[in-house]
């Protein structure tokens, strides 16, 4: 089989942030691609204020393109497509539009503002998005649980802090209980003492990246028994709180 170039999928740089506003969408400088393969390309100036955003809402940015191929902002509701160029690929258009290229996504709370965020990593795949800068648009990092004290199975939805695109999460986990911590992706089982990505001792504070399920959900489980399989304590004292600190997605 040839290879080809894949430069239709291509994005280089291209940070997106959050003005301080809390409606407009700014992007860095850089470039990418449509799927006919017409460059789009930014000076660091492209941005897009979204009128009256609905609360509790993602919005989607994309990329498309202007005269000479400058790349101009849009920020709507309309999700984004299936990958293409094939199953395996990671880039994506606006659904029922290959003239916009997506390139990230953003959060409006019930404030009616976006969720103040730092693209911290900007690529194609693997691009790493914090909650690492307060302003009047809300406050970071994002709450999770606050005081978890069950020791049953708890299946966790993010969709309301990370895209659809994303695949992982990045929490901090502060362990203010004498039992274990197991945090697994629930599409490959509910987490347990011998079914889990990451773990939390007793007393500690840690963070982790942990991969998604399909529908961006986590299970966490709360347990007497330790990593080596003993019994911790037969009575649960304190609480353990967990934190989002960003997610990775792919673009």
């Amino acid at each position: 089989m040839a290879i080809t170039e894949p430069v239709n999928t291509d994005v280089v740089r291209l940070r997106l942030g959050v003005a301080a506003d809390g409606v407009t969408v700014t992007l860095g400088p850089g470039r990418t691609f449509l799927p006919n393969a017409h460059r789009l390309a930014t000076d660091g100036t492209a941005s897009v204020t979204a009128a009256s955003p609905t609360a509790s809402t993602w919005y989607h940015v994309y990329g498309y393109e202007g005269s000479n191929g400058a790349l101009l902002l849009e920020v709507v509701t309309t999700a984004p497509s299936a990958p293409y160029p094939n199953a395996n690929g990671t880039a994506r258009t606006k659904s029922g539009d290959a003239s916009r290229r997506y390139l990230g996504s953003v959060y409006c709370g019930s404030n009616g503002k976006f969720r103040p965020m730092k693209h911290t990593q900007c690529q194609s795949l693997g691009n790493l998005v914090t909650f690492s800068a307060a302003s009047a648009a809300g406050s970071v990092p994002v709450n999770l649980i606050s005081a978890l004290a069950a020791t049953t199975v708890q299946t966790i939805s993010l969709a309301s802090i990370v895209p659809l695109t994303a695949t992982h999460v990045r929490i901090q986990v502060r362990n203010n209980s004498n039992f274990q911590v197991y945090i697994a992706n629930p599409d490959n089982g509910a987490a347990s003492p011998t079914n889990y990505i990451a773990t939390s001792n007793p007393g500690a504070s840690d963070s982790m990246d942990i991969e998604l399920s399909a529908t961006q959900t986590i299970s966490v489980l709360l347990s007497a028994t330790s990593l080596l399989g003993g019994i911790l304590g037969a009575l649960l004292t304190g609480s353990v709180s967990i934190t989002v600190q960003g997610y990775l997605y792919d673009r």
